[in-house]
């Protein structure tokens, strides 16, 4: 398919060096923007559009050329906040730009205008493989501070659960949870395992990178500026001592 299209680059070329707006059907939107010198921004009108373009020019460039940035699907006044896979997949987006690992991105222009957390996305990743070295009890507070949540049993996506040397976690962008088997400071396996009955299926011979479930990463740095930032508050009769003194201990709760 790609080999055809390489006949059409020509008069597909005269066709975007025309002066003035350019006008051209959905069906070939595709084909137009695989002729583009990349890296390419196509802005959508909508959630539903991005994901139909980037499955369009998935099906030219492969996979792994093309980034679907998602928005959240959440509105600023409802309060709610983003399902974890949205965030996972929003991080994984900005670490292959970052990275320069695609050709297209593709959002819609409400993901383009929604603003962006200034978090370091190196530090915003684990990753386990078998026969690396790595503490549990560091693993467990880094998937905290990514918003996973402990739990008894992990039911759902962003949930870990710790039982003796065994750690299993539901990663938001898997399709099954996974199960990591310590032998002390050393991960010994890596393995998929079901919800229903908790039974572990095929091991994992890869390297997995756990991206967070959440985009405000409550680290150190984001502690001492929510301390500061209440504190410089205060000082300016922003608010009261009281209300302050509640906020503190709130963030020494979060902090412990």
């Amino acid at each position: 398919m790609k080999n055809l299209l390489s006949l059409l680059s020509a008069p597909i070329n005269n066709y975007l060096n025309q002066p003035g707006d350019l006008v051209a059907p959905a069906a070939a939107h595709s084909l137009i923007f695989t002729n583009l010198k990349p890296p390419v921004l196509l802005v959508t009108t909508s959630t539903r559009a991005a994901q139909e373009l980037a499955n369009e020019i998935i099906a030219f460039e492969g996979f792994d050329s093309v980034v679907n940035f998602p928005a959240w699907e959440t509105l600023p006044h409802e309060r709610l906040s983003p399902k974890s896979d949205t965030v996972t997949m929003r991080f994984k987006a900005l670490n292959k730009i970052k990275n320069q690992e695609c050709k297209f991105i593709i959002c819609s222009i409400r993901a383009l205008l929604q603003p962006i957390i200034d978090n370091d996305l190196a530090k915003s990743q684990i990753k386990v493989f078998k026969g690396a070295t790595m503490a549990m009890a560091d693993l467990i507070t880094k998937l905290s501070e990514l918003g996973f949540t402990r739990s008894d049993l992990v039911e759902r996506r962003g949930d870990f659960a710790v039982r003796g040397g065994i750690l299993d976690l539901f990663p938001a962008d898997q399709e099954h949870p996974i199960r990591i088997d310590f032998f002390g400071d050393e991960i010994d396996e890596i393995s998929y395992f079901t919800v229903s009955d908790q039974r572990s299926l095929e091991k994992i011979p890869t390297k997995i990178i756990i991206y967070p479930c959440r985009e405000l990463l409550i680290d150190e740095r984001m502690k001492e500026k929510a301390k500061d930032f209440i504190l410089h508050c205060v000082r300016s009769k922003i608010i009261r001592k009281n209300t302050y003194q509640n906020n503190h201990l709130s963030l020494s709760r979060i902090t412990n």
